[in-house]
């Protein structure tokens, strides 16, 4: 057998290359058949735009629970929201839907209060049958001002709804129905925990209906950074932030308004639109690039032009909409999409922007 050696191995490579160059050239072609790898496909760059549509409907039947403080500072507070119920009224007297409208008092101490339905003459809350409904409903908030000075919002709502669902107030809460509860107070939600904790009642507020949304939690109390109030003696009253309260309505979703404010009548009109179905909070489905939001309002094919709402003190014009980056939702603030109206909101998908920005880096 023959030993290759180092030698004799340099020799033959040197051999087949001669042999190889006698043999002529041939042409070879570098570039790949696009059927075997595929043709290039590079990245989409842009960022993703996102279209949400939504259509504004109404609800056949709904629950509205009125929680009012009735302590002794409370009288001027009444007395507006029985001024202003008609405003409230007006977008359930014009429409089919079937309502109930009751009244408990923030006192939990009293044998006669505990979260039982305010009765006025037989009526333990009014509905399309209940004659002269908005003198009744005057009557029903028109609670005195003799009541515990302990005011606990919470626990009364809950009591109401709940513990004395099926006994004293049996047939005001219905499974069917949406519900809204709305809350005045000039002062900060005192509630025993041993009743439900205000993270129960976030929670479990909800919770009493299977369809997300059929809950609303407003709030009539002291903005975050109180206020203050004139009392019908004319002295000035200082009025604390109702935390607890505008927490719950941050987390389930609602109406906020201060309670210093003395003008309730755009109040009751946003409240009665809110419990009368009309919504005036939508959800969008990803996370926007927020200064890239576009909103409009159609019916019928039609493009419905949204009201401009008079300059601010330092001269801006406020937006008829605002962005909540907590509950990643549009709020309108000064208009309600009429029923079946579409609702557009167009956005930069965030998650797409960050992606070209690190493409693009890289």
């Amino acid at each position: 057998m023959r030993r290759f050696s180092p030698h004799n191995l340099r020799d033959a490579t040197v051999l087949c290359v001669g042999i190889a160059l006698l043999a002529g050239c041939q042409d070879f072609d570098l570039v790949q058949d696009p059927s075997v790898n595929g043709v290039p496909n590079p990245p989409d760059l842009s960022a993703r735009v996102q279209t949400d549509r939504s259509l504004q409907v109404t609800v056949p039947a709904v629950d509205v629970l009125w929680v009012i403080d009735d302590s002794c500072s409370m009288a001027a507070e009444q007395q507006r929201l029985a001024d202003n119920f008609p405003r409230f009224m007006a977008y359930f007297e014009d429409s089919d839907l079937d309502y109930h409208i009751g009244v408990v008092s923030t006192d939990m101490r009293s044998s006669n209060a505990q979260g039982q339905l305010r009765d006025v003459a037989g009526f333990k809350w009014i509905d399309r049958e209940t004659p002269s409904p908005e003198l009744v409903f005057s009557a029903m908030a028109d609670l005195g001002t003799a009541g515990d000075a302990t005011e606990r919002g919470r626990d009364a709502a809950w009591t109401g709804l709940v513990t004395r669902r099926f006994t004293e107030n049996y047939g005001f809460y219905r499974e069917n129905a949406a519900l809204s509860v709305i809350v005045i107070s000039d002062e900060d939600d005192q509630s025993d925990l041993e009743v439900i904790s205000l993270p129960d009642f976030i929670s479990n507020l909800p919770a009493l209906k299977r369809t997300p949304g059929m809950v609303t939690f407003s709030s009539i109390v002291g903005p975050l950074g109180g206020c203050q109030t004139t009392t019908e003696t004319g002295s000035i009253q200082n009025t604390e932030p109702g935390f607890s309260y505008l927490i719950a309505t941050d987390a389930i979703g609602g109406i906020t308004w201060s309670i210093c404010d003395e003008d309730w009548s755009g109040l009751l009109s946003l409240l009665g639109i809110q419990a009368a179905g009309l919504r005036t909070e939508f959800f969008l489905s990803e996370i926007p690039v927020e200064d890239t939001i576009e909103v409009w309002v159609e019916q019928e094919g039609a493009v419905i032009e949204l009201p401009v709402e008079e300059p601010d003190t330092g001269g801006e014009v406020p937006p008829s909409w605002v962005y909540n980056r907590t509950r990643n939702s549009v709020a309108f603030t000064s208009f309600v999409p009429p029923p079946l109206a579409e609702v557009f909101i167009e956005y930069q998908v965030l998650s797409g922007v960050q992606n070209t920005d690190e493409a693009t880096a890289r």
